[in-house]
């Protein structure tokens, strides 16, 4: 269910995750998503550096006024910004030809673009499909798993989250979205429910959809102030948005991006969790959460058993509500996936 990525290319992709992060403890206003903009004021021209902030708003920060040291200046930072993205990206390249997994190109357009706005040091978690390639490239594995999915997912744990976030960080996820340029639209969810998706009118099986741990019984949607938005609401969703961690998200062609995404151990057994939820347009999720959670499995029972056993009994101890919705999950995988649920006896 799984191969092993060679040991170089093990090597440029944890170099990939170390530059990543390097990039991002030394972010400076250059960094920042957004502009160097030029103004005319009377007769004279004054530069500013315009980007939105964590709290959503859009801020100009004055540089002064127009002169060629300036502009010197500002091209010196342009061009230093494209050196410190140039190593990451070379080492992303180097990854991939090596044997990582890469997304496809326009969708890590749609990740970076939410990164620079913010959407990670927010509280934001991709999962799904993405984050299981990911993971993959984190445990140093390629999955034989062939079903791949046109939507990108996220999350935010709400009132669950228990991790140091900066004061008001935040921002706003329509104007995010909208950002992106692609022309996504605000849709119903999978189950029919408006909010918390957004589709791609030329292609709706491109879509974007956002969620959040249910906070009460029959909720379809919580609103998360931390991106001004409503999230679908997911029951049991918490479990797998508890002990993140950051990975690279590489394209196909090697552009990297810094993002946080679930513990793989965990996220094998929500996936077992959530696949006997999968009722209406979302049952069509449900083939394919099994042969993620057995991939995950297979390669935990194979390399790291006591990590899979710590996330197993933990779904256990949380009552019967969970226990039954695991056990439901475990059915589906026996029928499947055999030697992967005696891994969980």
């Amino acid at each position: 269910m799984f191969t092993d990525i060679s040991l170089q290319g093990q090597t440029a992709y944890a170099q990939t995750v170390e530059a990543l992060q390097s990039q991002e403890i030394t972010r400076c206003i250059a960094d920042v998503s957004g502009s160097f903009n030029r103004k005319i004021i009377g007769e004279r021209s004054y530069w500013y550096y315009q980007s939105r902030l964590l709290d959503g708003r859009v801020h100009q920060t004055y540089l002064g006024p127009d002169s060629e040291r300036l502009k010197a200046l500002i091209d010196k930072r342009k061009s230093e910004q494209a050196e410190r993205g140039a190593v990451p990206t070379a080492l992303a390249q180097h990854a991939v030809k090596l044997g990582c997994e890469g997304f496809l190109p326009l969708h890590l357009r749609v990740i970076h673009k939410l990164a620079d706005e913010g959407f990670f040091r927010a509280g934001g978690v991709l999962i799904g499909t993405h984050a299981f390639l990911a993971a993959g490239n984190s445990l140093g594995v390629r999955w034989g798993v062939g079903e791949r999915t046109q939507d990108l997912d996220f999350a935010h744990a709400g009132k669950n989250l228990s991790v140091a976030l900066p004061a008001n960080a935040q921002l706003d996820l329509h104007d995010a979205i909208d950002a992106l340029a692609l022309g996504f639209v605000p849709a119903n969810s999978l189950d029919g429910v408006r909010g918390g998706s957004w589709v791609h009118p030329k292609d709706p099986t491109f879509r974007l959809d956002f969620l959040t741990p249910m906070t009460r019984a029959n909720q379809n949607l919580v609103r998360v102030p931390a991106f001004n938005a409503e999230f679908q609401a997911l029951r049991f969703m918490e479990f797998s948005l508890e002990g993140v961690s950051q990975a690279a998200a590489i394209s196909r062609v090697g552009e990297p991006c810094l993002v946080t995404v679930p513990d793989p151990a965990r996220m094998a057994i929500h996936k077992l969790i959530v696949c006997g939820l999968r009722e209406g347009g979302f049952a069509v999720k449900a083939n394919k959460d099994l042969a993620q959670a057995a991939s995950l499995i297979a390669f935990y029972a194979a390399r790291s058993p006591e990590a899979l056993a710590a996330a197993h009994a933990d779904a256990l101890s949380r009552g019967p509500k969970w226990r039954s919705q695991l056990n439901k999950g475990v059915v589906l995988l026996a029928q499947r996936y055999p030697t992967q649920a005696a891994a969980l006896a």
